[in-house]
């Protein structure tokens, strides 16, 4: 239990920081709104939630690779079906995190640069 947890808490992370570049790109809720749902629907196609990824033509399967829903899926995957601990899923992990920072980043840069104009 305790490592679905931590993946989850990572997926949280990622989940969050794609919300945060959402609300700082937008400028209203309703700009925001049709967007965030239309991006976690397509994200979801890419990463294999509807369709698992091994069903997908060859080119998506390497698409796929860089979806970070793919990543936690696949990181659930282990330790339900692998009975993988931390260490085969750490690099899940890393990616989700690094997921997270490069949104949080790629926030507070537009942030910045739209407050100084």
């Amino acid at each position: 239990m305790f490592h679905l947890i931590i993946v989850t808490i990572f997926a949280g992370l990622a989940a969050i920081g794609f919300g945060i570049l959402l609300g700082t790109v937008a400028d209203t809720q309703e700009q925001s709104a049709p967007f965030g749902a239309t991006s976690v629907v397509v994200l979801a196609a890419i990463g294999g939630i509807w369709v698992p990824v091994f069903l997908m033509p060859e080119f998506m399967q390497s698409i796929a690779k860089f979806s970070p829903m793919n990543w936690g899926l696949n990181a659930y995957y282990d330790i339900i079906l692998r009975n993988s601990g931390i260490g085969g899923i750490a690099k899940e992990l890393i990616f989700l995190f690094l997921f997270y920072l490069a949104m949080v980043g790629i926030s507070l840069i537009y942030e910045r640069k739209q407050n100084a104009v």
